[in-house]
């Protein structure tokens, strides 16, 4: 019981913008938006007086079969995300990064997160 409730505190985003940005990014991507889950979400960076925020998660979700000659048509592909996202509250919203590649994910952390607090990360 205490195990499931820690698995879910750690996948908690805790912000509908953040959500709702993920959902638009897995959309304009081409991957299933119900059938995602967003999993280990954190708070990689932030300034103060906390407006701008880096936060890293994991997308668990499916890319759609558009083969021509699958044997399966429509077959959903499973498919892990790395994602990372740059929040600021007061000027541009909420940008999403989504990729197959950690290190592309890393690459970006490290140019949004320059000059922030860092956090650790999380093992």
């Amino acid at each position: 019981m205490f195990d499931g409730f820690l698995q879910r505190w750690r996948d908690w985003t805790g912000d509908k913008s953040l959500s709702d940005a993920i959902r638009a990014q897995l959309r304009r991507s081409g991957y299933a938006v119900h059938a995602s889950q967003t999993r280990d979400v954190h708070l990689a960076a932030v300034e103060r007086p906390g407006w701008v925020q880096v936060w890293t998660f994991r997308v668990e979700t499916h890319r759609m079969s558009a083969a021509p000659n699958a044997q399966v048509p429509n077959a959903r592909e499973p498919v892990l995300l790395y994602g990372v996202s740059l929040n600021d509250g007061r000027k541009t919203g909420t940008k999403v990064l989504l990729t197959e590649d950690e290190p592309t994910r890393r690459q970006q952390l490290e140019a949004w997160a320059e000059g922030l607090l860092r956090r650790p990360e999380r093992r």
